[in-house]
This record gives C-alpha cells, structure tokens and sequence, in this order.
C-alpha cells in the first residue's frame, strides 16, 4: 500500500507539471491538502467533503484524484452532475445501477431505491471501494447513495463528495465520518495568471497590464470560470474593443448571468446552436459521439467546437468527454426555456422530465406512456431523451429532424407505427431490455445511423442485424453480458471504425466478417471469452488500438497482425497468449505494447528492434521473459519500460542508448543481479527507476548525474552495501539491505518528501516473532540527524540507529505527515513534529520513553508494536487521535485515554504491565474495541454507558 500511495504522489506531480489545462493553476496545493485528509494508508471509512462556490473547481479537483487513486481499490465509482441526474425520472435508481455496475464491473439494474439500498449492503461490506459523488445537493440523496452511517463498506474504502451546499455533510461531521475540504476562491496572484494564459495565451503576466484589465479581474470574485470566460473575450481583441469589454464587464460587476451573456452574444448561430445543444446533452458525454449531431457541410465542426473551447464555454477531456460547467449548463438551459416559451414550436430538445409530470406511470412500473399527440406540436424537436418510456400510436411525420435518441431502459415490446426518423444519427438504448428480435429494428427507420449504443442490453444473445445501418460508425456492446455471437450483417459495416465489446463474458468468438471492416479504427474486446483472433483481422489496415485485457482464453496473436500497420495501442494484459509473433516489426506506428501478466510468454521477438522509431511504453510486467533481447537498445523512442516481477537477469549493458527513457521499472525481479550498468549515466530524462526487491547488488556512482531523476525504490535489495551520492532532484528515495552499514547522505537532498531507509524492510519487523537482539558496541551505533524542511514520510528500520534528532537548529520537518520506525537499538527519540497525522513505533526494544506528544494535534493514528515504551506522555493532547494500536508493548497506563473524543478504533494485545484503563465512557465515535491477552485488565469501565 505504501508503495501505491508514493507512486501516486509522484503521478499526480507527473500530472501538474504535464497538464496544460488552464483550470488546473494553483491547484497543486489543493492536491496535497486533499490527499491529507484522504489519508489512504488509515484503514478507516470516511468521507472527504470538497466544499465551495459554484465554479471554484470542485469537480476538477475530485476528477484529478480520483483517476490517480483508483489503483488502490478494489473498484471505484465517479457519479457526475448528481444534481441533475436526481431531477430525471427514477434519477436516483439510476444513480445506483450505474454505482452497482461499476462496482461489479457488470451491468445491474436498481428495481427500486430500497432494494437498491439492501443489496448495496451486502456486496460493499466486504470491499474496499472509492465512490466520487459530483454536486451532491440534498443530504438525503447522499444517504441513499452511501448510508448514513458508513457501515456499507469494507475498510479504507473513500467516498469523495462535492457540493456548494453545506448542511449536505455537517451531520457526517459531527458524528467524525467525514472531513472535510473548503475549496476558496482564487487570489488575485492565480487570477491573474490564469486571466493571462487565457487573454494573452501565455503563462506569464504582461508587466503592462492596465487597470482595466486588474479591475476585470477583481470583477471576477476569483471565481476560475469567470475568470477564463472573461479572458477568453479578451484574447485577440484590439486595444479600443478591449476598452469597451473592460468597462462592459466592470458595469455588471458581479452579476454572472450578463458576463456570460456577453460571451453567448459573441457567437455565431450555428455556434450559439451547438452551445445550447450540449448544455442538454448527458453529462461527459464522449465528443466523438456528440460531433454527428452537428456535422453539417455547410459548417465545419471545427468552427463550432473550438471557438467554444477558445472561448472556455465548453471542455474536452483526455477521454474525449464532452464537459460544460454547470454554471453554464445553466445558463444555457435558461436561454433554452426563454426561447422555447416564446415559440414552443420551434423548440429542439426536449427531456421526457418536461413531459413527465403530465404523465402518470404504467401501473407496476416506473416507465412512461407517450403517444404521437404528445410531440405533434415540436416539429423542430433533434434531441430526445425518453428513458424509461413506451411509445404507442402512429408516428408518422413526427420526427422528422430527430437527430438525437437517448431511450436508455426501454421495454421489450415496441407498439408504435411509421416509427420514422430519416435524420437520426444517434441512437442510446443503454440498459434496455431489448432483444436481436425488438421490433424497433424493424419499425424505426434511421438509414443516417451513426452511433448505435447497447451498453448494458443483458437481454441480446446475438447482436441486431445491422444491414440496415449502412452508415454505423460506432457500435457499443458493452456489458452486454449474455451476448455470445455477433451477427454475420457485421460485415456491412463498410464504415465502422469503433467496436466496443468490453466485458460481454459470454462472447468467445470474433466472426471472420471482421475483415471486411477496413474503415475500423478501435477495437475492444477487454473482459470477454475470445479464444482466438481470426487471421482476417490482418486486412483492418485502419485498426489504431486493438484492446484485449482480461481475455483469459485467449491464446494465440495470429502472424497476420503484420497487417495492422496503422496500430498504436496493443494492449494483452493477462492473457494466455504463449509468443509476440515476429511480424509484430511491421507495426512501425505501435506506440504502446502491454503485455502485462502474460505469463505465459517467455521472450520477445528480435524483431522487436524495428520498432524503434515508433514504441514509446512496453510493459512485460508478470511475464515469464528472463531475458531480453540484445537488440531492446535500438528502441531510440522508448519511454516507459515495466518489467517487474519477471525473471530478467540483468539489465542491459548498453542501456544508455535508450536515451529518451522516463521510467524504468524492474520490482520483484528476484533474478535480477549485478550491478546498475555504469551507461545509466546517459539517461538524462530518466525520472522513475524502481529496482525494488532484486538481488542488484551496485549502484554506480554515475547515478548522481541523473539530473531529472525524482524516484529512486531500491527496497529490500539486500546485496547492496553502500549507496553513492545521489542527485539533488530526489522526492523519494527507498533503499534497504540487509548489508547496508551506513544510512546515504540526505543533506544536500533538500527536495526529498518521501525516504525508507534501513537494513530490514518495515514490513517484516510488524510480527511479533521477530526477534533481534541490541548491538553491544555504541560504537557500532548511527546518530542520525534528519532536517529536510519537504519532507512528508519518513520510515526507518535501521539496527544501528541509536538516536533520531528530526531538525536542526532552524530548519524543522514542518510538513512531516507520517513517521515509521523500528529499530532494536533505538533509544532517544527527541521532539516530534506537530505535523504528524500517523505515528508507528516498532520493534523497539530499546526505546523505553517516547517524546511527549501532548502537542501532536493533528495525529490521527498511533501504533506501538513490539516496543518497550513504558508511557504515552501527554495522551490527552492528541485531541484527533482516530485510531490507537499497541500490542506486544511493555506500557504501564494510559492515562489521558478517557479524553480522546474522536478514537473510533482501539486495540490492545498482549499488553501484560497494561494495569487497566480509565473511564471510556465519553468515547462516544468508538466502533472497533478489541482487548486480548492483557492479564492486569479484569474490566473495562464505562464499556455499556
């Protein structure tokens, strides 16, 4: 876990300096305040809270972590625009089946709230989970969502929630399952600067800038959606337009409405169309999806889509979605009423919600009816969404511009006639119950198809014939986990160029029809049962990204891939694929090879080497490879190698030619020997090299010229006897051996956050049988002085450390989080940070007396093991103390214990000196209380109050 936790600080910091997205300045602080109180090495349930106005970044902010930490859970869930989604029709059911699915990693459907309620119950108590719930406005949606009381989830499990309402979490608060994380607005230093990356599309301020401007900024209350709108109007404008701007948005003050009606009225029409499309359209939808919906001839989409992204009223994401604040969703949603009141006719969109409530529901179910009558009088009507609806009657001449249908959950039977929509390229029947026999294949005429979504769609056996969809260009069966054949009409699909099959488990075979479809760009089959990939997919000349993770039965790459000349991604994670045929050289695009956790595999092709001007990340991760081919340093482009836990050998002698490596990874590589190769000094952008748990032996002195490189893991790498200088570039450095006699120089380290030093890895000293016996000599012993003002985790495990002075003089650790130690030797310990949030001592034997720690008021987990530490000096200071171990220890009371209002969980074991403990009657968050093996506790007062 902590090994998880460093690397997703190093990615998050990979990630700031990397993103050029304009919402993310200042945010970097942000990052670290957040993974604070998300404290993912606590193994409590908590939420954390992201308070704050509209349009401050609460959402890019839960985005950011969420993706960076969703590796260390079992399953994860980002439910977006929460806010809007309860609004809809049966909107918090469909909250929860989307929940379910993720968590499942299947499709489930939520009958009803309360079923919902109970199931969640039983399949989340056992799994440690993240849960992103986006504008959250009504505390009792959290509940139904999350429980009041946190007691759905497995342990460590983290619900994220952000809202600009605060009575949605006091109450979590007040009971200690939540902390909380008040986003503020921006100073007028980070306004400025993202004002000007915006109005000047530079990263610097103009020294020159006028008053105006200044005073534009400060109109703007540091609200970051205000401040890119308004820098986006000035951006290309002369010195008397920006005048006039500058006095126009100085007029309106703080009146949001008018600055972004300035911004609507410098849009063209058909941009102010596609604008108020999307405020309609569902939350994050992919952009590869919503661009049919406005191709038109006559208009290129390029001068709709990006003058909006110029003008910062619409957002693409690295995953193509589709994002607009809500802000200006709402915004947007107001022009739309306004126009449609004064002109129903003319309307364009319509939400079954509007209709809805002069509806009233089939009886026994949450679906709809609705017939022609009902839309006669929206002639004009494009987007439709009509989830959870019936349609019966004759439709002809109804929807003659329908270019958008969203019916996710429709029934199996289809009653209407003259079901006629010539213009429609979208179609979303997403977790519906229709069949290959639905009658709207039949009925619903759409010969402009371009989008078919069946996501969810458990009903289909056998995809639809599709031969009436001459135009399909991407076609989603996802989660269809009863499909189990694709219909031969596939073969029609001249211009096809996406085919999503994740996760249809019941799918074991690809149709040779599949190379007939030349026009195919991407192709995912992750999670199903395909056990072979049928020669004829050589002739898809088009395929970019062939996914095929998780295909357990898969077995064999056909050589035809030799074909696959335009690839970029291949990805074969845990497949049973036995060799890379050799005519994987053809593939001169291939940027990314994945072969993580074939273990079957037990070498690379020689051919590899002409990948060399293409290939940027191989992973052969878990792989049987023991050695790699001579001729891997011919991969001039390479920058990302994994291969830990393989059986390589050693690394390349010559591996300084890959001059463009960024990350090497070679962890639990137990056959891994010899030294470091002395050419690691021409790699000059490697930032990342994990050698941890190896049998390395060396590491050259070279290494100090690393200039860029950040994280050094040489954890349990007992062969190791000295460690050189280092770069000053460090943030994390992990080193331990058995035979390492002295800690490295950390002085001149001045960056480091994060360090694990010592000659036993600390997760070994956690039993209590291991035994170690104190050095006789002192002058064998090490007295280490630690002042390193960046640093946040500090674990030692050295035998010989006697003393731990943590700062100096002026420089303290005042941003120290965590601090581990063990050590048998180990007998002073002098003043402790006020920083720490989590305290472990272990395996100290010699370590009778801790500090006093009646200052340590943000420390939240306390952990004794195997030590002789006879008092805690000061317990009732540690006013936040959440969770309190000691076990194996030779403490005596616990005075000040009583006071811990906020201790949830306490264990004590084999405490035999422990006399007693106080009254723990005003412990009233206390949930977890184990006493064992303590012989002087005849009774626990205060326990039943």
């Amino acid at each position: 876990m902590r090994k998880l936790v460093e690397a997703i600080t190093v990615k998050l910091k990979e990630v700031l300096k990397k993103d050029e997205a304009k919402e993310l300045v200042g945010i970097d602080k942000q990052v670290e305040d957040m993974m604070d109180l998300l404290d993912l090495e606590v193994s409590d349930v908590r939420i954390v809270g992201i308070l704050g106005k509209a349009g401050v970044g609460k959402t890019t902010l839960a985005k950011l972590i969420y993706e960076q930490i969703s590796s260390c859970f079992d399953s994860c869930s980002f439910l977006a625009d929460i806010g809007a989604t309860v609004k809809q029709l049966g909107g918090v059911r469909l909250l929860q089946s989307k929940l379910m699915s993720d968590i499942l990693n299947r499709e489930y459907e939520v009958d009803q709230v309360a079923k919902g309620i109970d199931f969640f119950k039983g399949i989340l108590r056992n799994m440690k989970v993240l849960i992103v719930l986006d504008d959250v406005e009504v505390r009792s949606h959290l509940h139904e969502i999350v429980g009041e009381k946190l007691d759905w989830f497995g342990y460590g499990s983290r619900i994220i929630v952000t809202s600009s309402i605060k009575s949605v979490l006091p109450e979590s608060i007040s009971r200690g399952l939540a902390h909380v994380f008040s986003i503020n607005v921006m100073n007028n230093d980070q306004a400025l600067e993202l004002f000007t990356k915006h109005a000047l599309q530079r990263n610097f301020p103009n020294p020159y800038f006028g008053k105006i401007a200044k005073g534009i900024i400060n109109s703007a209350n540091g609200i970051p959606l205000l401040v890119e709108v308004i820098g986006s109007l000035w951006y290309g404008k002369g010195v008397e337009e920006r005048a006039a701007l500058g006095k126009l948005i100085l007029k309106f003050g703080l009146d949001i409405k008018k600055i972004l009606m300035v911004s609507y009225e410098e849009l063209r029409k058909e941009q102010r169309e596609i604008f108020l499309d999307i405020a309609c359209l569902p939350a994050n939808v992919d952009y590869r999806i919503a661009s049919f919906m406005w191709h038109n001839p006559n208009f290129p989409l390029s001068d709709g889509i990006d003058a909006l992204r110029v003008m910062s009223l619409v957002k693409i994401g690295k995953n193509n979605e589709l994002g607009m604040h809500r802000l200006l969703r709402e915004f947007a949603q107001q022009i739309i009423r306004k126009e449609d009141d004064l002109d129903p006719g003319t309307r364009g969109r319509l939400c079954n919600l509007e209709l809805a409530r002069k509806k009233k529901k089939m009886e026994g179910t949450d679906h709809l009816n609705f017939v022609a009558g009902d839309f006669k009088s929206m002639p004009n009507i494009r987007f439709l969404i009509l989830d959870c609806a019936k349609v019966v009657g004759d439709f002809a001449n109804v929807f003659l511009n329908l270019k958008w249908l969203q019916w996710q959950g429709c029934t199996r039977d289809f009653e209407a006639t003259n079901f006629h929509v010539r213009k429609l390229v979208i179609l979303d029947l997403s977790w519906s119950k229709v069949t290959e026999d639905w009658g709207g294949w039949r009925e619903i005429k759409m010969p402009l198809l371009k989008v078919l979504n069946l996501t969810g769609c458990a009903d289909l056996l056998i995809s639809p014939d599709l031969s009436s969809f001459p135009d399909l260009e991407i076609l989603i069966l996802e989660r269809c986990s009863r499909l189990m054949k694709l219909d031969p009409s596939i073969r029609h699909l001249k211009c096809l160029t996406t085919l999503n099959l994740r996760f249809c488990d019941e799918l074991n075979m690809l149709p040779i029809e599949l190379g007939h479809m030349k026009a195919l760009k991407e192709l995912l089959i992750d999670g199903t049962s395909v056990q072979e990939i049928p020669v004829s997919m050589g002739y898809m000349e088009k395929l970019e990204i062939f996914s095929a993770s998780n295909c357990l039965q898969l077995s064999h790459l056909p050589d035809s891939v030799r074909g696959l000349t335009a690839l970029s991604v291949l990805s074969l994670e845990n497949a049973k694929i036995t060799r890379i045929p050799a005519s994987v050289e053809k593939l001169v695009k291939l940027r990314i090879l994945s072969l993580k956790d074939c273990r079957w595999i037990g070498r690379l092709p020689d051919s590899i080497c002409n990948l060399g001007n293409s290939l940027e990340e191989l992973d052969i991760t878990g792989t049987g490879i023991s050695e790699l081919p001579n001729s891997i340093i011919r991969l001039g482009h390479l920058k990302v190698l994994k291969m830990d836990s393989c059986f390589i050998r050693e690394l390349p002698r010559e591996i300084g030619n890959l001059v463009n490596l960024e990350e090497l990874h070679a962890s639990h590589c137990r056959s891994l020997k010899g030294a470091i190769p002395t050419a690691i000094k021409y790699l000059n952008r490697l930032r990342i090299l994990r050698l941890g748990h190896s049998s390395i032996s060396g590491i050259p002195s070279e290494i100090g010229s690393l200039s860029c490189l950040q994280t050094l893991d040489l954890l349990r790498c007992n062969e190791i006897q000295a460690v050189p200088e280092l770069p000053s570039s460090l943030t994390c450095l992990r080193v331990s051996s058995e035979r390492m006699k002295t800690l490295p120089d950390l002085k001149d380290l001045l960056k480091l956050e994060e360090i694990c030093l010592g000659d036993k890895d600390p997760k070994e000293l956690i039993c209590p049988s291991t035994q170690m016996t104190p050095i006789s000599s002192s002058r064998d012993l090490l007295v280490v002085p630690i002042a390193l003002q960046k640093m946040k985790m500090l674990e030692l495990s050295h035998s010989r450390i006697s003393k731990l002075q943590l700062g100096h003089g002026s420089l303290s650790c005042i941003h120290l989080k965590k601090l581990v130690l063990s050590g048998v030797n180990l007998e002073y310990v002098l003043e402790l940070p006020s920083s720490l949030s989590i305290l472990s001592i272990r395996c100290c034997s010699s370590l009778r007396q801790l500090p006093a720690v009646h200052h340590l008021s943000k420390l939240s987990e306390l952990n004794l093991i195997q030590s002789a530490v006879e008092e805690i000096k000061g317990l009732q200071g540690l006013i936040a103390l959440e969770i309190l171990n000691i076990m194996h220890c030779e403490i005596r009371n616990l005075n000040g214990l009583g006071q811990l209002t906020e201790l949830r969980s306490l264990i004590l074991s084999d405490c035999d000196s422990l006399g007693g403990l106080p009254d723990i009657s005003n412990l009233k968050m206390l949930n977890v209380l184990v006493v064992q093996r303590c012989k002087m506790i005849p009774n626990i007062e205060g326990l039943w109050r």
